[in-house]
């Protein structure tokens, strides 16, 4: 029997909904094996498979902490915080989206190390509660920035959060670890506002070459090459709404909530890839 356009628009929140769930328990093992519970001391009363199911709906939903659905089979909001602290406070978030992109790639059929990245930024208003944050004076923008390193497929790399006042050429700094972290990459594609000695010199240390894309004087919109894939991940993040509007009080905070929307987006990515 055919596959039609209207069994896909019957079909498609079932299928939806499939995928998800299979990416939340490949999530939970992959966290299980980098961390897991301890063999002494009281048991875990929760499960990873559960948290990751909160945090889906903390991060997809954006609801506040308190707003968490409540009952006798899940976890209290306090209960949901501390486990993501853990996991940010150890970077296993870090860890595990570093083996779902690994697998996404070997499942692509690319080396499992990247040799060339894409850099960009991207400002958002953040709430009414205190932190650090900055104004974007290009955009017109108060609040933070994130720094979004991808490779060619789109699959995050590096994320870091600086304030919105910090210039491009300057947050690129940021990336520092990420940078150290794959030593692999020998190429790197950038937009004009990176341009200049300075970030030419700090990628140079780390053994990558910039190359900048832009045309000068650009009206309207043009589709830039290499450039649309780092685009398009931020748009894909926007559809998680926690990121919408940065809520959080803490830049360390914030890059862990950024880096739980992308290792879910990443997960179904790889899902949909490993579907018969």
């Amino acid at each position: 029997m055919a596959w039609t356009a209207e069994d896909r628009r019957r079909y498609a929140p079932a299928v939806q909904e499939m995928v998800r769930q299979g990416m939340v328990v490949r999530l939970a093992t992959t966290i299980d094996m980098l961390d897991p519970p301890s063999r002494v001391g009281r048991p875990r009363l929760w499960s990873t498979l559960v948290m990751l199911q909160m945090s889906w709906r903390l991060a997809r939903d954006g609801c506040a902490w308190r707003r968490l659905p409540a009952g006798p089979a899940l976890p209290p909001h306090q209960t949901v915080w501390s486990r993501l602290s853990r996991w940010r406070l150890r970077a296993v978030l870090d860890r595990a989206l570093a083996v779902v992109v690994a697998c996404r790639r070997l499942a692509g059929g690319r080396r499992r190390r990247p040799r060339a990245a894409i850099i960009d930024t991207r400002s958002v208003r953040t709430g009414p509660q205190r932190g650090p944050r900055g104004f974007d004076a290009d955009k017109k923008i108060k609040g933070r920035k994130r720094v979004l390193m991808v490779d060619v497929e789109g699959d995050p790399l590096g994320v870091r959060v600086v304030p919105a006042n910090v210039q491009d050429r300057d947050a690129l700094r940021a990336l520092a670890p990420d940078l150290a972290a794959h030593a692999s990459l020998l190429l790197a594609w950038l937009d004009r506002g990176f341009a200049g000695d300075e970030p030419k010199a700090f990628l140079q240390a780390y053994g990558v070459t910039p190359e900048i894309i832009g045309t000068v004087g650009r009206r309207g919109f043009q589709v830039e090459p290499r450039r649309w894939k780092v685009e398009q991940t931020s748009g894909c993040l926007q559809r998680y709404r926690r990121l919408r509007v940065d809520d959080e009080a803490s830049l360390d905070t914030s890059r862990a909530m950024t880096i739980l929307a992308s290792l879910f987006m990443t997960g179904m990515r790889l899902e949909r890839m490993l579907l018969p």
